[in-house]
């Protein structure tokens, strides 16, 4: 208590994005106020682009839009409900335009303390980019898988459809299923998108065809008509 009014101490390391600390603290330490909270809110816009794995080209408010918008592109998918997808944009987008702009022109008026809350915003944005899920619904189809550069092109679709067809799953058991698709060059990304999609689902039954005893249930990938379009396609049949 200082002067009738509560105070709280802490560490600023503990309410910090790692990657701010990783960043911004240096000089932050070294009084360069301006440049820090400047790249704090560099970095929110970086991880946006890093997890949504598109948009390069994009800056500001048309990346945020693009991201956290309609339309065809990868989009982000805010935590805690779907309903605040729009309210996410518009917290995205008045950061960023707000703080960003701030720190890159009028820098002169941050001191230590404006650079914390700046820093501690950045933070909780960057909380919610880790948070976020990754969606491929409204991507445009195969073609836009392709011009976002998840797949270099169509018969890498096609082998992977070739691929999951070929696995079964006992027991939703998935041991080293994702391990082996990295090394053949998959990424999760890949995976998901085919599922987002549609193309393929999982399906699973206990009914099974002389089971073993230590077996309950059998999940298998199957083709939807539309991978099964994608497929045939590419296979020309």
């Amino acid at each position: 208590m200082v002067g009738g009014v509560m105070t709280v101490e802490f560490e600023l390391d503990t309410i910090l994005h790692q990657r701010i600390i990783d960043k911004c603290r240096s000089p932050y330490k070294d009084g360069h106020f301006s440049h820090a909270a400047f790249e704090s809110m560099k970095q929110v816009e970086l991880a946006l682009k890093e997890k949504s794995g598109t948009c390069k080209k994009l800056y500001g408010r048309n990346l945020i839009k693009a991201v956290f918008g309609s339309g065809k592109n990868i989009h982000l998918i805010i935590p805690l409900a779907d309903y605040l997808q729009e309210d996410a944009l518009e917290l995205f987008t008045g950061a960023l335009r707000y703080y960003r702009n701030y720190t890159a022109h009028e820098d002169s008026k941050i001191d230590n303390i404006s650079c914390i809350r700046i820093m501690v915003l950045a933070s909780e944005l960057l909380g919610l980019i880790g948070a976020s899920s990754i969606s491929f619904t409204e991507v445009g189809g195969v073609e836009g898988l392709i011009k976002h550069g998840i797949f270099a092109e169509e018969s890498q679709i096609t082998d992977l459809l070739s691929l999951l067809l070929s696995e079964a799953c006992p027991d939703d058991c998935f041991d080293g299923l994702f391990e082996d698709w990295a090394v053949r060059g998959y990424t999760d990304n890949q995976f998901q998108s085919v599922f987002d999609l549609g193309h393929i689902v999982y399906k699973e039954t206990d009914q099974i065809i002389n089971k073993p005893t230590d077996v309950e249930t059998l999940g298998w990938f199957e083709l939807t008509p539309m991978g099964q379009k994608v497929l045939n396609k590419n296979r020309d049949i």
